[in-house]
């Protein structure tokens, strides 16, 4: 991507979105951002992007477009509704798309974007909004290796750790999908054992203090 092309929309600017929005603009790209929320908007312009009025706005002349919403409907939506940036986004760029989605749906998206001239990167992320704004995500990727190459710059913008994981769309998913099997596992397993904790009378503060020191820490 030479820097005439380092052009990049965010649609979705909650606190992952902008995070990443704040990372390609601090890897000298001119971000341009869509949210339903006008103040993700506005911390965006006031980080040094601009925005716009709709989604496909955003994206009409951006080389790189990133997805930062929920799910696969919000997804959808997005790109094929009936304001879907699709239809006017600039005939070659990439799609990375951010949501945690089934792989199917992953896969879905891809080919309707592939057959509508872009490229489509199926791109979640983990890492939580401290290292997205830092540059220090670690992304769960496939995709073809064009859509690779296009995405290329945003992804070491964004990402500390980008896993190249296969060809074809879904497989980032697939990878997304066990992620968050284990970390909801382990949100659960945390808050039984603070419950535990506070039933045998203890401390709270120290357990935390000791329990992030010891075996029985887990990141989440």
């Amino acid at each position: 991507m030479s820097e005439q092309e380092r052009s990049a929309a965010v649609i979705g600017l909650g606190s992952m979105g902008l995070g990443m929005a704040q990372s390609l603009l601090k890897a000298g790209f001119r971000v341009t951002g869509f949210d339903l929320n006008p103040a993700g908007i506005d911390r965006l312009v006031a980080a040094g992007g601009s925005g716009a009025a709709t989604a496909a706005e955003a994206a009409t002349h951006a080389d790189v477009i990133v997805l930062v919403v929920v799910n696969a409907a919000q997804t959808g939506d997005v790109l094929f509704g009936p304001n879907g940036l699709v239809a006017t986004a600039k005939p070659g760029a990439v799609i990375i798309s951010s949501a945690t989605m089934a792989p199917d749906d992953a896969r879905g998206f891809a080919l309707r974007a592939e057959e509508a001239g872009l490229h489509y990167l199926d791109a979640p992320m983990s890492g939580g909004p401290v290292k997205a704004a830092d540059g220090r995500l670690t992304i769960m990727a496939s995709g073809t290796p064009l859509a690779f190459e296009r995405a290329n710059a945003a992804l070491e913008a964004m990402a500390e750790t980008v896993h190249r994981l296969g060809d074809e769309a879904g497989v980032g998913a697939a990878f997304k999908v066990v992620n968050q099997l284990l970390a909801g596992v382990h949100i659960a397993a945390a808050c039984e054992a603070m419950g535990f904790a506070a039933r045998l009378g203890l401390d709270l503060d120290k357990v935390y203090e000791v329990i992030t020191g010891a075996a029985g820490n887990s990141w989440m």
